[in-house]
């Protein structure tokens, strides 16, 4: 990078073709709803503000560097760009916008990176055209041993760039191995402009529990609670209607995972919908692509529940309704069933998403 009375160079014109990718992409992204990244507006402003800092920082030292150079009219090499010949402009390409991305939760704008870097490329190399007729070979002998963007890591420290490549082989091993489930978590379309995980969960009456059927009833019931479908398990908050299997007997791997691909278990020993006990349901918040099954994330989105949530459980034809009164995670070994007379439910599925290190518990208690 120079300094000369044109400091800006291709800046102003860069800018300009970043604003344009970004506004059309933005306004695309609204007319079609989505798809916007799963995460709450808090989680959103946070990331934004953590992601401006080095931005901010790689940018106030890229200037400081031009300012030296500025009063010899010389080449600057120095501070980040000895690095890499254009540090502010990949500052702007590699951490604004996906920042930018993030804080309006837009998948569209994180992936509109592509196009932008494309399009800074473009004018960072006539930029650099004028460089060479000003410095001529000392700008073609600095241009050849320092990237355009990117800091060569291997040659800075070999440490440091396995460390990150074996990090990156990790990340899009793990995507790959997750997909369906990290697609459930993190992408959804929206026509209406917000997101429903903003909203506050709606704590029904204890006097008022919710009667949800499922299926139109076509003929009179002894009982209110009644519900003619088969045994289910029925979370409107996470659209989940899903069976509920209560035919596992055995808690090995093999016939744990045989019921949990036939939808949510009833696990083997605790009490059923209709005794006095803690009932506990066990599902996949993640699998394998290549195990074929509809419930591989049928908890994945489990810790979106909030305290009153509701969750139904049809069994043997009567419904029975639970109000969701909070969650942890544990360590596998200490989710246990709970001795107790009163009629509870606990909700378990692995966690985080795509391990087994730990357990999400979410529990519940009977709406009488």
């Amino acid at each position: 990078m120079i300094s000369t009375n044109n400091t800006l160079g291709c800046l102003p014109k860069a800018i300009a073709r970043n604003l344009f990718i970004g506004t059309a992409v933005l306004i695309l992204s609204i007319i079609l709803g989505g798809p916007k990244i799963y995460i709450s507006l808090n989680a959103a402003i946070i990331s934004f503000c953590l992601l401006l800092l080095p931005y901010i920082a790689i940018t106030w030292w890229s200037i400081w560097a031009l300012a030296h150079g500025k009063k010899s009219q010389s080449l600057v090499t120095s501070g980040p760009y000895a690095l890499a010949r254009n540090p502010m402009y990949a500052a702007i390409i590699f951490i604004l916008n996906p920042a930018l991305g993030i804080l309006f939760r837009s998948w569209f704008l994180l992936f509109a990176v592509i196009p932008v870097y494309f399009s800074w490329r473009a004018c960072v190399r006539n930029e650099e055209s004028d460089l060479v007729l000003k410095f001529g070979a000392a700008y073609n002998d600095y241009a050849k041993n320092t990237p355009r963007f990117w800091p060569n890591l291997r040659r800075l420290n070999p440490f440091l760039f396995y460390g990150t490549a074996g990090i990156l082989i990790f990340l899009f091993s793990f995507i790959f191995l997750n997909s369906s489930a990290l697609y459930l978590r993190w992408v959804v379309f929206e026509t209406h402009g917000e997101i429903v995980y903003d909203k506050p969960a709606v704590t029904p009456s204890v006097s008022e529990p919710i009667q949800f059927q499922p299926f139109p009833v076509s003929e009179p019931q002894e009982r209110a609670d009644y519900n003619p479908s088969d045994n289910a398990v029925i979370i409107s908050r996470l659209n989940i209607h899903a069976p509920l299997v209560s035919s596992v007997s055995g808690t090995s791997q093999k016939e744990l995972n045989e019921g949990l691909n036939q939808g949510v278990i009833l696990y083997p020993g605790s009490a059923r919908p209709n005794q006095n006990g803690e009932v506990v349901l066990s599902g996949h918040s993640s699998i394998y692509p290549w195990v074929k099954t509809e419930y591989g994330q049928i908890f994945t989105l489990l810790d979106k529940l909030q305290a009153g949530d509701i969750v139904s459980l049809v069994y043997d034809h009567q419904q029975y309704d639970y109000r969701v009164t909070g969650q942890e995670v544990l360590n596998p070994g200490q989710v246990r069933i709970s001795e107790t007379d009163e009629q509870a439910i606990k909700l378990v599925t692995c966690w985080p998403i795509g391990t087994a290190a730990k357990r999400l518990v979410v529990y519940g208690e009977l709406i009488k």
